[in-house]
């Protein structure tokens, strides 16, 4: 009868048949257990969306190839594998932009791009900004947005002129918190009256 061998890896320091270590590429030969492969497979694609995997070895710069991956990793690895790959293309897709609804997932080219900024995803419908690459900037531009979002003091400008209104009397931005639209100046010496609207 024969004895399986086992081997320490140097990796996790387990004893592992023999038969469980296999070559990380075909373009080296540096032989790891499969469970310690995985794992840094697992490690690369789900901690850190990276699909060029290198081989454990400290000196060793091959990365693992689409073969390697489909001969290497676990069924669910190469799924997640093929769909990192799959959007790293897409990436490069120049009228391409993935839905900002984190719910959603889905992407799609816009054409239009920045004659018509609004992206309305065809999924779950939802506004992005296809310039921003963020939910839809409701009720500004592109370029009221990129003020606001380029200085702290842009960014408060803005939103004065956006959340205020001046008292017709002694200019003083008025912010309305709400009630009716009835409006009596604050700051000491005005007092004056008038309508929100």
């Amino acid at each position: 009868m024969l004895r399986r061998r086992n081997i320490e890896c140097k990796f996790c320091c387990n004893n592992v048949p023999s038969v469980d270590f296999i070559n990380t590429s075909t373009n080296c030969n540096h032989k790891i257990c499969r469970a310690c492969l995985n794992e840094n497979i697992n490690t690369q694609l789900n901690s850190k969306g990276n699909t060029d995997i290198k081989c454990l070895e400290s000196d060793c710069e091959v990365l693992m190839e689409y073969e390697d991956m489909k001969r290497v990793a676990s069924e669910d690895l190469f799924e997640r594998y093929e769909y990192l790959c799959l959007r790293q293309a897409i990436r490069q897709m120049p009228d391409f932009r993935w839905c900002s609804n984190p719910e959603c997932g889905s992407g799609q080219e816009h054409f239009e791009r920045d004659k018509a900024p609004i992206m309305v995803c065809n999924e779950c419908e939802k506004m992005t900004c296809y310039k921003h690459e963020v939910p839809w900037h409701e009720g500004r531009t592109c370029a009221e947005y990129d003020i606001e979002k380029e200085t702290p003091e842009g960014a408060t400008s803005y939103a004065i002129e956006r959340d205020t209104k001046p008292c017709p009397n002694c200019k003083v931005r008025i912010y309305k918190t709400g009630g009716c639209t009835h409006m009596k100046c604050t700051n000491p010496g005005c007092h004056y009256e008038f309508c929100w609207l």
